[in-house]
């Protein structure tokens, strides 16, 4: 039998917070024994649905505190800190975890009443009705719901998949029904609709995303484990199942097909709506259909997709043409899907490029020169300015030397060579001795590359320069007469005469 002590001490840990196989690990106590212990204490009462003991907590008092911060979404963690900096209570994190999930079990969750304006929203949602014969053979059949959340006027429709190509011509049909097509579209988290369900961005499937473009309304996810998001199109998917299919047994889906098209018409669209206490049929017809959005001219073209590796031209091939992509993904794996003439290429989910098709032809190119790097992309006149730019800063002497073999006819057969070239003497010469080069060389009016390099290897751009005799017949270009050459020995040109 227990001395009082050691209830005592029983009873005080709890009340600290710990549970009752940390106070028997810390007296040495088999753990049932402190549960007989805590049980026999005054306070202790009976769950009557579980017919466990409940016993005080050290965080009863606190009670108030704990269900306001969890009312403000405050996380555990918050309220475990708040406990023990604000009022001082010293007790394990899992105590605290505990007893807000006791409260949380106590405290049904509000959800905020949704409205939508005439031709705003629509719902969609899929129901399993069970099996129907098609062709002589039971398949698996489930039922398409489009509700317009405004009027709750819908459209319904057997199908035998969730594929995303069946999933799409329920919305056209559903279009086509109500005659228009209304703002957003709010969609469960189907594979057929969403390739990732993120709460903050989720990835649509790009064949649904481009049928959205094509019809005008934007696919609104509901967020994850939120079924009230939805919670319009989902009473009625159940109000489906259980008015039209539960109980009815149907020779085969054409018999099925043509019950549910006149339960819809007759049944469904024309009774009083159990939470608005008003007619679908009507609601839709005075005040909704008015504000939905015009059907396109063209029906929607279904796509091909595939994918590609990104070459390092910044291409992919596809059907024998090529189409640029942004040089970053150059050697990745991205999606290429094809739709109304257009190729739209995706990596990630995320489109990087668009391109016309090119149709009737095989070896041809498509390309955003943005897609290159800037260093591929830059004019000749881009350049020249930045080559002149950079002579510049080397001095007076190289900017001379740029600005007559601009003017030379070197610039037309050499282009940017030869001033890259004098650039390139830089690291190793030095500014001041390229810049004394340079103006050697336009001295003795040879603007070329190889005459600064002569005269930078040989050091002769130390040397004074002479006068040019009246005799001497400067040429321009890098081709000169032997006796133009043998003037030059001003420069220090050795000759063998």
């Amino acid at each position: 039998m227990l001395e009082v002590e050691m209830k005592t001490t029983i009873k005080t840990l709890h009340l600290k917070g710990y549970n009752k196989t940390q106070i028997g690990q810390m007296l040495n106590i088999d753990r049932k024994t402190v549960r007989k212990v805590l049980r026999s204490e005054e306070g202790c009462k009976e769950d009557k649905q579980t017919g466990r003991g409940v016993w005080p907590s050290v965080l009863d008092k606190h009670m108030e505190y704990i269900s306001t911060q969890i009312a403000k979404g405050i996380s555990i963690t918050r309220i475990h800190q708040g406990l023990s900096t604000d009022y001082g209570v010293s007790c394990a994190y899992t105590t605290v975890r505990d007893y807000v999930s006791k409260i949380r079990k106590t405290q049904p969750e509000a959800y905020m009443v949704l409205f939508s304006l005439p031709g705003e929203e629509a719902q969609v949602d899929f129901g399993y009705i069970g099996t129907i014969n098609v062709n002589g053979k039971p398949r698996k059949a489930w039922v398409f719901v489009m509700s317009l959340s405004y009027s709750r006027y819908m459209y319904v429709q057997i199908t035998l998949s969730q594929s995303v190509r069946d999933f799409i011509l329920c919305h056209a049909r559903a279009f086509r029904y109500f005659g228009g097509v209304p703002q957003s579209v709010k969609i469960d988290n189907l594979k057929a609709a969403i390739i990732e369900a993120d709460f903050y961005e989720p990835t649509v499937q790009r064949t649904y995303a481009e049928f959205a473009r094509h019809y005008g309304f934007l696919p609104d996810p509901c967020r994850v484990y939120t079924p009230t998001d939805k919670g319009k199109v989902e009473s009625n998917v159940k109000y489906v199942k259980d008015n039209c299919f539960k109980g009815r047994d149907f020779k085969d889906i054409r018999e099925a097909e043509e019950f549910l098209a006149g339960w819809l018409e007759g049944t469904a669209n024309r009774r009083t709506h159990g939470t608005t206490k008003k007619i679908p049929a009507e609601q839709f017809r005075l005040s909704e259909k008015v504000k939905l959005k015009k059907l396109p001219d063209e029906d929607f073209i279904f796509s091909k997709s595939s994918t590609a590796t990104v070459r390092a031209d910044c291409h992919i091939v596809y059907c024998g043409n090529y189409y640029s992509v942004p040089c970053t993904h150059i050697g990745m794996e991205v999606d290429l899907i094809e739709v109304n003439r257009l190729l739209r290429i995706y990596y990630k989910g995320k489109e990087i490029a668009l391109h016309g098709m090119l149709e009737n032809v095989k070896g041809e190119h498509s390309t955003d020169k943005g897609h290159y790097p800037h260093s591929k992309t830059v004019t000749h006149d881009e350049m020249m300015s930045g080559y002149q730019d950079k002579m510049r800063e080397i001095g007076k002497g190289a900017l001379r030397f740029f600005e007559e073999f601009r003017d030379a006819d070197a610039y037309r057969v050499n282009q940017y060579r030869s001033i890259a070239g004098i650039l390139s003497l830089r690291k190793r010469y030095g500014d001041e001795a390229v810049d004394t080069a340079c103006a050697r060389a336009c001295h003795y009016g040879n603007i070329t590359y190889r005459a600064v390099k002569k005269i930078c290897s040989s050091g002769l751009y130390s040397l004074p320069l002479e006068e040019k005799r009246d005799d001497a017949q400067p040429c321009s270009g890098r081709i000169r007469e032997l006796s133009a050459y043998r003037d030059m020995t001003g420069l220090g040109v050795i000759t063998h005469e």
